[in-house]
């Protein structure tokens, strides 16, 4: 019998419960995916300009809200007439969404896709625009392939852009039909990647 207890020599002291080291690399993996994620995250942002340094308008957005940005008036694009009379203005897409390739700068960015709207004085003048469609497109292609994406990173660059698109817009209608009957130029989303 004293075999017996000699086999059942116990370490108690030196057992390791089962499951514990797959326990510590689950934690483990898991707190690696929060560092990655988080450290992707921030990285975009620092590409993409998340860190400007001036403080926004008490009247601008939310941050990453889509906006639309209104034209002023240049003093390059032909001259439109007055509107009087805003319960017969009108607003036109224009579709699909314009998607250029641009040199890949300091920004790293290759594409863009914008997808804006116009505005016009009167429904009838909808016509004119859609007729004209295709010498509008290609002239906003070749605008917004020119571009460098750090020129419309800021409000400022988006408004240049806006007073631009609708220059484009009103020459080719002028050189067309002799009318230049777009009012404005809406953004409704600017991305780039």
């Amino acid at each position: 019998m004293a075999k017996v207890d000699e086999d059942l020599d116990l370490d108690v002291e030196g057992a390791k419960p089962k499951g514990s080291g797959k326990m510590k690399m689950i934690i483990i993996f898991t707190l690696i995916g929060v560092l990655v994620i988080g450290l992707s995250i921030t990285v975009t942002l620092l590409l993409l300009g998340g860190n400007d340094s001036a403080p926004a308008p008490a009247n601008a957005p939310a941050a990453g809200a889509t906006t639309e940005t209104a034209a002023p008036a240049s003093n390059d694009a032909p001259p439109v007439e007055e509107l009087k009379d805003t319960s017969n203005v009108a607003y036109f897409q224009l579709s699909p969404a314009f998607v250029v390739n641009l040199e890949a700068g300091d920004s790293g960015i290759r594409y863009l896709q914008l997808n804006l709207s116009v505005m016009v004085g009167q429904e009838s003048h909808l016509e004119i625009v859609k007729k004209h469609m295709p010498v509008i497109r290609h002239n906003l292609n070749l605008l917004f392939g020119s571009l460098d994406f750090n020129d419309i990173r800021s409000r400022e660059g988006k408004d240049k852009l806006t007073a631009e698109s609708l220059k484009v817009i009103r020459d080719a209608l002028q050189s067309s039909t002799g009318k230049p009957v777009v009012q404005a130029v809406y953004f409704n989303s600017i991305v780039g990647q």
